[in-house]
């Protein structure tokens, strides 16, 4: 598709990355860019992504088994409906939810759930932000099917030129043991800041419903860092200045416990 090259580069880097460090870092620059460049568009709905979050089962390089998984006739097939479907919506069983998928072929499974998203009508917003179980309701009100298959992703005619944050998957750490999936292995998974959101200072932390421990402060300081390691001249005052324009009504608890050790 010629107007999803960025994300075609961006694919065939994670297609032939092997280190998981590289897949972290590319996942998140997907993850960036459907939050900034692109949008969902279904009938006269448009539907911004506010938050992602990632779930990708690249065999051996990658194999993060939270992803939705089903029972195959000789073994577990992680992620079926997220496979081969590029700027496809896989729609959650209920209308639970829904993701954006990414994969372009049948050897790995990608997609980006939408945690919090902005739905606009004939270009007119409809609904500033709702969460993951409410996009849902909203889909099946709209009379799409379950197993829905158009494309649905396009650019958007003007990027969003906004920051984007990283932070971790909600509430995996709780979920229970399983015999495919054992607890040190997701405690591999868990932490990994493969969740992007952007639009900080206009949502409230519980509209995003942050991971216990990783809320906005904690993303903030995220960012910080990457700047800080892009720009290693800049002092404490100044990424304090930053912090204090990048989340006004935030704490400074996290930022002290990473900058003033």
């Amino acid at each position: 598709m010629e107007e999803m090259r960025d994300l075609d580069k961006l694919l065939k880097r994670l297609e032939t990355a092997t280190d998981k460090r590289t897949i972290i870092e590319v996942v998140q620059k997907i993850g960036a860019k459907i939050l900034t460049h692109y949008e969902i568009r279904i009938g006269n709905l448009t539907i911004e992504p506010l938050r992602v979050e990632a779930y990708l089962y690249k065999p051996v390089y990658f194999e993060d088994k939270f992803i939705h998984k089903e029972k195959g006739k000789e073994n577990i097939v992680y992620g079926p409906q997220q496979r081969d479907r590029i700027g496809e919506l896989y729609i959650h069983s209920g209308y639970s939810g829904a993701d954006i998928v990414l994969s372009r072929c049948e050897t790995y499974a990608f997609s980006f759930l939408l945690k919090n998203s902005r739905i606009l009508r004939n270009d007119e917003i409809i609904y500033p932000s709702v969460k993951q179980i409410q996009l849902g309701r909203i889909l099946k009100e709209q009379g799409i099917p379950i197993d829905y298959h158009e494309k649905v992703l396009y650019r958007k005619a003007k990027p969003n030129e906004t920051i984007v944050f990283k932070t971790v998957r909600n509430g995996l750490s709780k979920i229970a043991e399983r015999p495919d999936f054992r607890k040190a292995e997701q405690n591999e998974f868990n932490t990994l800041l493969i969740s992007l959101f952007i639009e900080l200072k206009e949502h409230t932390s519980r509209e995003f419903d942050f991971e216990t421990g990783f809320g906005g402060d904690r993303a903030v300081v995220e960012y910080l860092k990457d700047y800080k390691a892009m720009h290693p001249e800049v002092g404490i005052d100044e990424l304090d200045r930053i912090r204090k324009e990048l989340y006004p009504n935030g704490s400074k608890s996290e930022f002290k416990k990473e900058f003033e050790k």
